[in-house]
């Protein structure tokens, strides 16, 4: 076959970068859908029952934490009346400079009282963060195993008693992930929304990894983990952001495999702001794009894996690059605006000769089959979504509303998330990990404004505002110069930009209150 050309330099380099574009967005798209394929394939795994109770830590590492540390401990001292007070040796890791040590000492002291095995660590310093103060009391525990939750969780009575067997029946298991829940699912349109996106990574990615024998991840919280295989994969490392992520890995990658639990739900604080959100996805990002840069070399060499394990740990590793892309495909959009490149007008033109109908000219537009393949992928984002909603007979219908501003709002952090992400491609520092503050909510009658924690604008919210007012021009713009092809795309990324813009001025406030 041969084909004849039309070259003009602008819109080839725009079309070049489209293509990369558009096959990115489609790997990690279609991996989505694959994995949410897979999961049908999970089945809740079987064990024998708790034949023992052997002893176990459970560390909490805390950090001005003041309205959600009794609840926690509460539900700790639940847990082990349930296994037995004993056996259970509850380390509160305390690195807080506010009110919050004076309550965790008052709550210590009435627990050991009432004969809880209850103790407090203080580093006296935040050097490495979470992952420090893990380390910390892992090196002054004893215990086979280890119980992780962050301070907005709330491990249920039975926690132990459904995780400790799958431990005990297999020396190679190095940890045991439970799914998360939500106490504030219902509170406002933040937290209704990203429900449904921790439901699909809990209901979805996590079983449709573990049932095909993909690495997968500890997820911080809401797991019990092996001490010996912590110790054999070299201990919490503080060089990422994504402490839970790289030990996961490096566990796996050890020959310790995991076990998950989706039948075992412990319920947890969802932000109920979007600058809580943007927080806490930052963090998530930066640490997670660390850990691919530290830990893929190692996966990329391995001759125990296969090529679809090795693929997979890739997508999964540097799935948050997708946010760069999102934002190098805004950019792509607004030249395509300002230059005047009408891509609906552009057309490849190919001859293909010798046919039985004579010589065929054909024109295809090349922008129309990428902005297809973009479709496609959020389709099936869609799709994860909405049966990460079905999966719990929560109603498609009246979930609907919120399954599209979960994508929206995915357009609009897609700005701060890029810097995040970059920043852990780029940057060697670690950073610092700026915790997601909590303000103790489990209803609609519960409150945020008014407390402490509040979070201030920061840098990003002035490259959010340019993308806001750009995009809004590069709109007016492109309809009365009848670019008709690239509104849809520049109309969604507007959209939640101005969405994402107009939350973050309204509920952060001049200055941080003891972050």
């Amino acid at each position: 076959m041969d084909s004849a050309v039309t070259f003009t330099p602008l819109a080839d380099i725009i079309l070049g970068v489209s293509i990369l574009l558009s096959i990115s967005f489609f790997v990690y798209g279609i991996n989505t859908l694959h994995l949410t394929r897979r999961a049908r394939r999970y089945s809740q795994p079987s064990q024998a029952g708790l034949t023992s109770r052997p002893q176990v830590a459970v560390h909490l590492p805390v950090y001005n934490e003041y309205y959600v540390a009794d609840r926690l401990l509460g539900a700790c001292a639940r847990m082990a009346d349930r296994y037995g007070r004993a056996l259970v040796r509850v380390c509160v890791i305390d690195d807080s400079d506010d009110e919050t040590r004076q309550k965790l000492d008052d709550l210590v002291r009435r627990y050991s009282d009432e004969g809880y095995r209850v103790e407090v660590l203080r580093r006296g310093t935040r050097a490495g963060f979470k992952a420090g103060a893990l380390q910390a009391a892992l090196e002054k525990t004893d215990e086979r195993f280890v119980a992780v939750f962050d301070a907005d969780f709330a491990p249920t009575e039975d926690f132990l008693d459904r995780t400790v067997p799958f431990m005990l029946q297999d020396e190679k298991v190095g940890f045991v992930q439970c799914r998360w829940t939500h106490f504030d699912r219902g509170y406002n349109m933040v937290t209704e929304t990203i429900a449904i996106g921790i439901d699909a990574h809990f209901l979805l990615e996590q079983p449709g990894r573990w049932s095909s024998g993909y690495l997968m991840n500890f997820n911080g919280s809401a797991g019990l983990l092996r001490t010996s295989a912590i110790v054999s994969a070299g201990g919490w490392n503080t060089d990422t952001l994504a402490e839970d992520l790289d030990l996961s890995y490096r566990m796996q990658l050890s020959g310790f495999k995991p076990v998950y639990l989706k039948d075992v739900k412990v319920p947890a604080e969802l932000p109920p702001t979007i600058t809580s959100l943007k927080r806490q996805q930052g963090r998530w990002a930066r640490g997670s794009i660390q850990t691919a840069r530290k830990v893929w070399p190692t996966v990329y060499a391995s001759k125990k894996l296969s090529f679809r394990q090795k693929f997979e740990a890739f997508v999964h590793l540097t799935y948050y690059m997708v946010h760069p892309l999102m934002v190098a495909s805004f950019v792509l959009a607004l030249l395509a605006v300002f230059l005047n490149v009408n891509v609906i007008s552009y057309a490849v033109k190919v001859t293909v000769p010798k046919t039985a109908l004579g010589t065929l000219s054909l024109e295809v537009v090349p922008w129309a089959v990428f902005t297809l393949m973009i479709f496609l992928s959020t389709i099936s984002v869609l799709y994860y979504c909405v049966e990460a909603v079905r999966t719990q007979k929560l109603g498609i219908l009246r979930n609907i509303k919120q399954i599209f501003l979960l994508v929206i709002i995915g357009y609009g952090i897609s700005v701060s998330n890029s810097v995040s992400a970059l920043s852990g491609l780029l940057s060697s520092k670690t950073g610092v990990f700026l915790r997601t503050p909590k303000y103790a909510i489990t209803s609609k009658d519960g409150s945020w404004r008014g407390k402490k924690y509040q979070l201030p604008l920061n840098r990003e919210t002035v490259f959010e505002t340019i993308a806001s007012a750009v995009g809004v021009v590069a709109l007016v713009y492109a309809v009365t110069e009848n670019n008709l092809g690239i509104i849809p795309i520049l109309a969604v990324y507007v959209a939640g930009y101005l969405l994402v813009l107009v939350m973050t001025f309204s509920q952060s406030v001049t200055r941080a209150v003891s972050t």
